[in-house]
């Protein structure tokens, strides 16, 4: 199954490695993906040093991606069926937005250092 939404909200933090998006405020859906604190370095062959959360603090954990794609107004992520614990987890989130130039750039930037070591999987579309 296929989590969809449009989020107008969003924020990219390098220091911390996060990527987060959300509905207006006290809209129903975010979604935020991290990389475990203290893997930075470290590429995990299942790759759960990548943790995810859906709509809920209850629906977060370690996750292994099987792919991740950015394109100018959407971010898709597909979750390692063989990885994901919380039965509430589709197995794919799309997030359609409109960023600026300069966020959109800063996105870009954040998903790539998340994504370090797991560049395979990373796919980014101009």
């Amino acid at each position: 199954m296929k989590h969809e939404f449009f989020a107008p909200s969003f924020d990219a933090i390098e220091a911390n490695l996060y990527v987060g998006f959300s509905e207006a405020e006290g809209g129903e859906h975010y979604f935020l993906l991290t990389q475990q604190e203290g893997s930075e370095e470290e590429t995990v062959p299942n790759r759960k040093n990548i943790y995810a959360e859906l709509d809920d603090g209850n629906c977060g954990e370690d996750v292994g991606v099987d792919w991740v794609t950015l394109s100018r107004n959407q971010f898709t992520v597909r979750f390692g069926s063989d990885t994901i614990t919380i039965p509430e987890y589709d197995e794919e989130v799309a997030i359609t937005f409109s960023l600026e130039d300069a966020d959109f750039e800063r996105l870009r930037h954040v998903l790539q250092k998340i994504m370090r070591g797991y560049e395979d999987r990373l796919h980014l579309i101009d």
